[in-house]
This record gives C-alpha cells, sequence and structure tokens, in this order.
C-alpha cells in the first residue's frame, strides 16, 4: 500500500503513532537483552518482528507524506534533538562496563542501532508532521 493510498488519518495522529511504535519497540530489544534468551518466550520474538515492521512502514508513511513540508526550522530542530538523543551513545559504554555479561549485547546493540538510525532518518519529518501548519 502506498501512503497516498493509507486510510484517511491525519498526518499529525500518524506521526505521533510512529513515536509510540519507535518506544514499543525499542522496549523489545532492551528486553531481550536483559532476560536469559533460554527463558524468553518465543511469541515475544514473534511480537518484535511484527512491531518493527509496522513501525518501519509508518516511519516511511510519515517521511513519504511530509517530505515536501519539511523547512529549515523542522531540520534544525531535529538536529538539536539528535544532539541530545547522540548523548545516550556513552551512557551505554557507562552501562557496559557496570553490567558487562549480563546483558546479552549482541541483541541489544543491533536492535537499538537501527531504530535509532531509522529515528534520526525520519526526526524532521516527524517534525514537520507535528506542526499546526499540516492540520
Amino acid at each position: 500500500m502506498l501512503a497516498a493510498e493509507l486510510p484517511d488519518m491525519s498526518l499529525r495522529r500518524l506521526s505521533r503513532a510512529c513515536v509510540l511504535l519507535f518506544a514499543v519497540s525499542t522496549a523489545f530489544p532492551v528486553t531481550a537483552g536483559i532476560i536469559p534468551a533460554d527463558t524468553m518466550p518465543r511469541w515475544l520474538g514473534y511480537a518484535d518482528v511484527g512491531v518493527a515492521g509496522l513501525l518501519v512502514g509508518v516511519a516511511l508513511a510519515v517521511t513519504a507524506k511530509s517530505r515536501d513540508r519539511v523547512t529549515d526550522k523542522d531540520r534544525l530542530s531535529a538536529f538539536h534533538l539528535s544532539q541530545m538523543l547522540v548523548s545516550l551513545i556513552p551512557m551505554l559504554l557507562v552501562v557496559f562496563f557496570l553490567a558487562g555479561d549480563r546483558i546479552n549485547w549482541q541483541v541489544l546493540i543491533i536492535g537499538v542501532a537501527w531504530r535509532g538510525w531509522l529515528l534520526l532518518y525520519t526526526l524532521p519529518c516527524l517534525i514537520a508532521a507535528n506542526e499546526d501548519r499540516l492540520s
């Protein structure tokens, strides 16, 4: 389904759903990194893939629908927000040194890395989609 064919949902609501999906989707690799692999229920992996697929679809739809509306102000806001988000990387290093082998880093880093890239890629469009000028 193309972005233009999406049901009649406002762009603002779609972008807010995208932000919620980012939060929910990021919880999966965090949980999988903390819970021992042998005790993790199988359905959690299926749910992770389902929510991740939905996140990618919604993020691409928001990007496609709002790309032409992104202004320099939106890009600057995205840059400032991305600078705050990048500060989380040293915090992960601290957790790595403190928690060590108690966290499954292969699962956590892979899951957080691509979600982080997708967030940074779509951030200007998410900001533009939430502006009053699009209502």
